[in-house]
């Protein structure tokens, strides 16, 4: 799938990213790119060109705005999954679990084996895209509403929802 394709596929999950979240992205790439010792120029050469120096710094200081397609382009720049740039933070640490939103790999949901837990995520996250009127999407996000609703129907003296999410590898965090 080409970065026009996955954009339109994303487009109506991210619909819910605030000025706050873009912020985020910013400071997520700068700390990916700090993280991976590259200057900006460094950058652009890894890009091929493609993002230029100055934009890429444009970028993160906030200077400039960024296209849905722009962040997937980077995301592949740096090997790293989209959800990594996008996974919101809930402002009380990093914890997804404790995160405002979950967002949920649904082809990693899909290669689950069969179980209750699996059933009851893929029936609730079908019904969530029938409202939505999003039927392609390989992830999804999940309201903390939704979290909770699924957290009381799941949880059980044998299974913890967040700590099943988490280790069964459909929540894609920040890494």
């Amino acid at each position: 799938m080409d970065i026009s394709d996955r954009v339109a596929v994303l487009a109506p999950t991210l619909s819910f990213m605030s000025h706050s979240d873009s912020n985020e992205i910013r400071v997520r790439i700068r700390q990916l790119r700090r993280e991976r010792g590259l200057t900006l120029l460094a950058f652009e050469k890894l890009s091929g060109g493609r993002i230029r120096a100055v934009v890429l710094g444009a970028y993160e200081r906030g200077d400039r705005s960024m296209s849905l397609k722009k962040v997937i382009e980077i995301a592949d720049i740096f090997g790293v999954e989209l959800a990594h740039l996008l996974a919101p933070s809930s402002g009380r640490g990093d914890s997804p679990v404790l995160a405002d939103r979950h967002i949920y790999d649904l082809r990693a949901l899909q290669a689950l084996e069969p179980g209750p837990e699996k059933e009851i995520l893929s029936k609730y996250i079908r019904r969530i895209a029938h409202r939505r009127g999003d039927w392609a999407g390989e992830i999804i996000s999940l309201r903390r509403d939704d979290i909770d609703a699924l957290s009381r129907v799941i949880d059980s003296e044998e299974v913890n929802f967040h700590k099943w999410v988490g280790a069964s590898g459909i929540l894609l965090t920040k890494r």
